[in-house]
């Protein structure tokens, strides 16, 4: 559709009563090109239909990213002990339990530079490799070694995707319905996880692996047809390239109808350049360079050029106002590719508050929520149901969980909105909390030797189980959303890598120490432990964290970087 151009034309005449008035030439409303302007608005469908297909991408990856972790639940139940085909030890499926997830941080710390120099699509292509490598390795492996192989392979992998997937969807999506998309990866991750329990019962490891191997494929190939990110554009000079994809995104309109989102873009990307950039200060034949940010003077026009969409944005260099104040100063601008310490001027800002204090609400959510119980147990499932006394259906007890976190996750979808973040990571923490303290009181009642062994029923761990597994999946969501939209856009990258890694970490200790904690202190101080954790969270989120719904990541950032309270706290 060829761009509508409408002429606005001053004329000056004088009024009655001889005073000058100017008469501004506008469209009429039943003009044809008025109805031309208006039929070119897109409607609400067609505005968001392209950011769901975009972020399509996201939930293949999720897909990827989550089958393997149950895929682990699966391999360990098959070799533990077996009589034939590979057989592991207690020792050999714990390191198999675990082991992908401390290789998931080295993923993620090479994820967070990359997704910033490469950007957000071309990352999301690269991350499909390791997965078809992975998957093949598990289907023709003949040893331990291999499948260690496999799993590092694949935790690399899984780390590798985060920092893209959750900077994708933020970049994407209006922030009406970006809570909403980034939620939905969540009733994804159940889904697979409900896959590959539901297929592991009918086939087995290996063909199961061989499956899996098509799904790397199939991303990659749809990856190619999504745009990149109109923010990842802009930050690198392409603002022809951030501009059709913004249209993109938007209902593949043309120009002018994005022009004054597109404009706030260039204000938010060359406010973030402002930090950045540093200038070369030359005086006379003195050739020594001193790096400073270039603010100097650009607050003294900010409100003038609040959504200015001249030469000096366009190109991204420095305005002739800036210049004027001081003209002995030989400007030179550089860009982050240029600098030659800009990645490590990067992990600098991580210890800069606009950085540092949504980094500690992260990273403490992610502690709270990885040894809070599910996590642990996760990949030993089938074992803990054993001792809970739900031996006889505990394989198919594993899909009705998966089952249960697909429902917790389809309620965040559609509460996320409405409740917000903070009320519902309460909510479910709560619930954690409780769910274990009736599940450690009945191990400890029931199930220890000489306890009353005469209360033993199924129904009731069967409860508890779903009960944990469903606040846990709405729980779980959470972090995730905040990783996408809590950090500045100079750090996203690497600061969302960074908490990944530090989340995989926290898996892994999740994971590996399990056994050992139930070996220590039984199968009932495991999960009073898990209570304490939960309720210790409850108390933190209540004090500690923000609600960000609706909020546009402009907006977020200035919370976290001013400490203005422009977040609403209320619980209710």
């Amino acid at each position: 559709m060829p761009k509508q151009q409408y002429q606005l034309e001053d004329r000056h005449f004088r009024d009655q009563n001889g005073n000058d008035a100017v008469w501004r030439n506008t469209i009429e409303p039943n003009s044809e090109a008025a109805e031309s302007h208006c039929a070119a608005t897109p409607s609400v469908f067609r505005r968001r239909l392209p950011q769901v297909l975009a972020n399509l991408v996201t939930n293949l990856l999720v897909l990827e990213l989550c089958t393997p972790v149950a895929f682990s639940t699966v391999l360990i139940a098959a070799l533990l002990n077996a009589k034939q085909d590979l057989s592991v030890t207690n020792d050999q499926a714990s390191l198999l339990g675990s082991i992908a997830f401390i290789c998931q941080p080295i993923g993620s710390l090479i994820s967070g530079i990359i997704v910033e120099f490469l950007g957000r699509k071309w990352s999301m292509l690269i991350v499909n490799i390791p997965f078809l490598v992975g998957w093949l390795l598990y289907c023709f492996s003949n040893s331990i070694t291999t499948l260690y192989v496999a799993n590092i392979i694949l935790g690399i992998g899984i780390g590798f995707m985060e920092a893209p997937i959750m900077t994708y969807t933020a970049e994407t999506c209006q922030p009406e319905i970006r809570d909403t998309l980034i939620s939905i990866s969540g009733v994804v991750a159940q889904i697979s996880s409900f896959l590959v329990y539901l297929t592991s019962n009918v086939t087995d490891w290996r063909t199961q692996a061989g499956l899996n191997a098509a799904l790397p494929i199939i991303a990659f190939l749809y990856i190619t047809q999504m745009p990149e990110t109109p923010m990842w554009l802009l930050s690198h000079g392409r603002h022809d390239e951030a501009e059709r994809a913004l249209c993109w995104l938007r209902g593949w309109v043309t120009p002018d109808l994005v022009r004054e989102e597109f404009n706030q873009l260039v204000k938010y990307n060359k406010e973030a350049n402002k930090i950045r950039q540093r200038t070369r200060i030359t005086h006379g034949n003195d050739t020594d360079t001193v790096h400073t940010t270039s603010t100097v003077c650009a607050n003294e026009h900010h409100e003038n050029n609040a959504f200015e969409d001249d030469e000096s944005v366009q190109h991204g260099t420095l305005s002739s106002q800036t210049l004027s104040c001081n003209p002995t100063l030989h400007v030179s601008q550089h860009s982050d590719e240029d600098m030659p310490h800009s990645c490590l001027n990067k992990w600098m800002e991580l210890l800069e508050p606009p950085t540092l204090r949504p980094l500690f609400l992260v990273i403490s959510y992610f502690f709270l929520l990885q040894l809070g119980g599910i996590s642990s147990i996760k990949p030993f499932m089938i074992h803990v149901f054993q001792e809970l006394g739900l031996a006889d259906a505990a394989s198919w007890i594993t899909v009705g969980s998966a089952v249960v976190g697909i429902l917790g996750s389809g309620c965040t979808v559609f509460t996320v909105h409405w409740l917000g973040k903070r009320f519902l990571s309460i909510i479910a923490m709560l619930g954690c909390a409780v769910a274990c303290l009736l599940l450690g009181t009945y191990s400890y009642v029931v199930l220890q030797p000489g306890g009353a062994s005469q209360y033993a029923t199924k129904w009731l761990p069967l409860v508890l189980i779903i009960i944990l597994y469903f606040f846990n999946s709405i729980m779980a969501e959470i972090p995730w959303i905040l990783l996408g939209e809590v950090f500045p856009f100079r750090t996203r990258g690497i600061a969302s890598g960074l908490s990944s890694a530090i989340c995989y970490v926290f898996m892994f200790t999740a994971s590996i120490s399990y056994l050992h904690l139930e070996q220590n202190l039984k199968l009932y101080g495991a999960f009073w432990l898990f209570c304490f954790i939960n309720s210790i969270g409850v108390a933190f989120l209540y004090w500690k964290m923000p609600e960000t719904d609706g909020k546009s990541l402009a907006e977020i950032e200035e919370y976290f970087t001013s400490g203005i309270r422009t977040c609403h706290f209320s619980i209710l």
